[in-house]
């Protein structure tokens, strides 16, 4: 099996529900995922993103299950998997804008930032309230996105290429010890809704992740 995370999704049909590969996991095990929905292991373009949010899996929203029965639908959510389509505007999907510019808007506005973010989730699966940690280790698509991260996206962040935040359960991403690995790798304290604490004794972390978001954006605008 491929590790290469976007190799990895390139085989799943636009209509797939599932991955291929995580079909026979998925029929053995009770998971609480709601497979009417169609797999989002990441949004943003992951391939080249300067700043990369690490979460754990995909919320659920009514909306959710109707795209999955639509040509379009199908066809946003393949373009999306291929790793190069910003991050949704209200026009795209209105509940998911709304998610990811409420946890992003410290960053910049979002019409400047949507080309330079991007979302990668441990779990793919959309599910209303996560409680399915224990199916983690045994999805094949968890595996990849997991070694993708922990070979390919960790050092580039450590090296300070990019600037990647784990924003909920950085024991399941291998992460945790620190607040800081390397240059940007970063594990800030969080709320459960993957919200960057920032009062107190977390205010000082938060605003190290924001001069090197703030600075990415900055050195990356000059290539624009």
């Amino acid at each position: 099996m491929n590790k290469d995370i976007f190799e990895f999704w390139a085989v799943a049909a636009p209509n797939d529900t599932t991955h291929p590969h995580d079909r026979y996991v998925l029929e053995r095990v009770s998971h609480g995922f709601d497979l009417r929905c169609l797999p989002a292991p990441f949004g943003g373009s992951l391939r080249i993103a300067p700043i990369v949010l690490l979460y754990l899996a995909p919320g659920w929203c009514q909306e959710d299950v109707e795209e999955a029965g639509t040509p379009e639908g199908q066809a946003r959510y393949a373009e999306r998997r291929r790793g190069y389509q910003p991050l949704e505007g209200p026009e795209d999907h209105l509940p998911g804008w709304k998610w990811w510019t409420s946890r992003t808007k410290a960053f910049g506005s979002w019409q400047t930032i949507r080309n330079k973010v991007a979302i990668l989730e441990l779990s793919c699966y959309h599910s209303k309230t996560f409680t399915n940690e224990h199916v983690l280790g045994a999805l094949p698509s968890s595996g990849v996105t997991l070694d993708w991260a922990q070979e390919i996206l960790f050092p580039q962040a450590e090296r300070g290429e990019r600037v990647v935040i784990c924003m909920r359960s950085p024991h399941y991403w291998g992460l945790g010890k620190r607040a800081r690995y390397g240059k940007s790798l970063f594990v800030p304290p969080v709320t459960r809704g993957g919200h960057m604490l920032k009062t107190g004794e977390h205010k000082a972390v938060r605003d190290e992740v924001l001069v090197a978001v703030r600075a990415m954006i900055t050195e990356t605008n000059i290539s624009d």
